[in-house]
């Protein structure tokens, strides 16, 4: 099997795990190691300043977004920074970041009100979902237009045609990435299994409730994401997708109930785009 470049976890990080481990981590040395670099520093701040971040007033210093969100989120937020930092330190690709932290805080908006997973570990498993398939593209330079032509919703079956092809495949290196860089062992399991999360989902594999429910509120994530996007070329859609109606049954949830949470979630994302 190829050998493949995994990004090492950064220094910074590793500090600041160190400090989070401490008996009284303090929130100054917290902001201290943020501003030893300046991209962290200011993708953080635009970060929390996001529409699903967004506070009653704006975050306008490190010290403030770890007063405000506190010193675990910021380390979530952290790592996701240097995760773009270390994929893409030449800051080419754009619409992915964007679209994976627009799935990262949908993923934590929805946890706040199904109460189906912590909120650092619903935006880091959101901002995480598709980061396999960074590090795929990152080894394989025809991934990404191979990837496009074979584009599927279809987990297992990407898995499938990514495993013959390369040997890997997108969730058996984000699991990869996510364990060698020490992150929740539930965001580890939900990102190794999504392919398999779906088929239970759809009655056809099974996997433990904790995976299942995270892949399912990622599964709502991204259809709010398009949801949105369609918003914008006035084309909404009013049918679900079966693997949609299937998470929202198992997250104990009417149709009517996730609709309104959806519309609620497009019309704060739209009215931030707006403002």
């Amino acid at each position: 099997m190829t050998a493949l470049i995994i990004p090492p976890r950064p220094d910074l990080l590793i500090r600041v795990q160190s400090l989070l481990t401490r008996h009284e981590p303090d929130p100054g040395d917290m902001a201290q190691l943020i501003r030893q670099d300046v991209a962290l520093y200011t993708i953080l701040l635009a970060t929390v300043n996001s529409p699903l971040f967004r506070r009653s007033q704006r975050i306008d210093s490190v010290e403030h977004a770890v007063s405000v969100l506190g010193m675990s989120r910021v380390a979530s937020l952290m790592q996701s920074v240097a995760l773009r930092s270390s994929l893409d330190a030449a800051g080419e690709w754009l619409g992915f970041w964007d679209s994976a932290a627009e799935v990262a805080g949908l993923c934590q908006a929805l946890s706040s009100r199904l109460q189906c997973m912590s909120g650092d570990h619903a935006y880091t498993f959101g901002m995480m979902h598709d980061i396999g398939s960074a590090v795929m593209r990152m080894n394989y330079p025809d991934y990404q237009s191979w990837a496009l032509a074979e584009a599927s919703c279809n987990g297992a079956r990407t898995r499938k045609a990514e495993r013959e092809r390369y040997g890997h495949d997108r969730f058996e290196l984000a699991g990869r990435l996510a364990g060698e860089w020490f992150m929740p062992e539930p965001v580890v399991q939900a990102l190794t299994l999504q392919a398999h999360a779906q088929a239970s989902l759809m009655g056809k594999a099974q996997v433990c409730d904790d995976v299942k429910g995270a892949n399912a509120l990622l599964i709502l994530a991204k259809d709010i994401s398009s949801e949105y996007h369609a918003y914008w070329n006035f084309d909404s859609r009013d049918a679900l997708s079966q693997l949609v109606e299937k998470a929202v049954e198992y997250l104990a949830i009417t149709q009517h109930e996730y609709l309104d949470i959806r519309d609620d979630l497009v019309e704060k994302l739209a009215l931030a785009d707006v403002a």
